[in-house]
């Protein structure tokens, strides 16, 4: 393989695409080549960050026309002899059968698309790139919060390491009244609620909270958010409003 080749390979192994042998190949290749190793983290990087969009855009009908309108388009313009080439270079789009083509327009349409919804939350930008960092930290944990009564529908993620830094992303939480606030809880089996930082949500209902788990929350595992008095409380007081499972 040629450098290209394995340039290729990178936005498929930042979505987990390649399969094992694939995979190996170009392991191999980014032990020697830093700038394949920093291409691979700025796709993996784009990949997480568009997993933490709180509300995906969905295309309008115009750019999905737009995009059939230019694959159809590169298909009209691809000449029908290919030319002959000693070494053969491998398009990894292949992988995805013969809509590889259209395979790739669309998942540059959704990362466009996804940047974009980003673009608008500029304010939180820097706080969600924290997040993918911590995320892509050797031996983090993501754990997934959901609401319950009275919290149904706000969404969380808490993400973690070994050191006990933490980061949560949460959206669509209900308002809190005057002098509240939410605040984080690690739950240990058989041990009282750890009680961690309070927060209070934008107008939307959005919040970014960095904490530190304590030593004795490092094992956690279940956390939970409730509405407490504005400096926090050493134990919950109200239901809680969103939790892991």
């Amino acid at each position: 393989m040629v450098h290209d080749d394995y340039k290729e390979m990178i936005p498929a192994r930042a979505l987990s695409a390649l399969d094992a042998a694939e995979e190996r190949v170009l392991n191999e290749h980014l032990e020697n080549c830093a700038e394949c190793r920093k291409e691979l983290e700025d796709w993996q990087a784009t990949a997480a960050t568009l997993s933490l969009t709180p509300d995906p855009a969905e295309p309008s009908p115009q750019v999905r026309e737009r995009i059939l309108s230019e694959v159809r388009k590169d298909l009209k313009s691809t000449p029908e002899v290919i030319p002959f080439r000693s070494t053969p270079r491998r398009n990894i789009w292949s992988s995805f059968g013969s809509l590889g083509a259209i395979a790739a327009v669309v998942l540059l349409a959704a990362l466009s698309i996804g940047l974009a919804v980003l673009w608008r939350q500029n304010q939180k930008l820097e706080r969600s790139k924290d997040f993918v960092e911590l995320v892509n930290t050797p031996g983090a944990r993501v754990s997934e919060l959901s609401g319950v009564d009275p919290g149904q529908g706000a969404t969380a993620k808490l993400a973690y390491d070994r050191t006990g830094r933490a980061i949560l992303m949460a959206s669509k939480l209900p308002s809190v009244p005057q002098g509240k606030a939410y605040q984080l809880w690690f739950i240990v089996a058989n041990k009282p609620p750890v009680p961690g930082k309070t927060f209070v949500p934008d107008g939307a209902g959005n919040a970014v909270l960095k904490d530190e788990l304590p030593r004795e929350a490092i094992d956690a595992n279940v956390f939970a958010i409730t509405v407490e008095p504005e400096r926090g409380s050493n134990a919950p007081t109200s239901p809680i409003y969103l939790r892991s499972f």
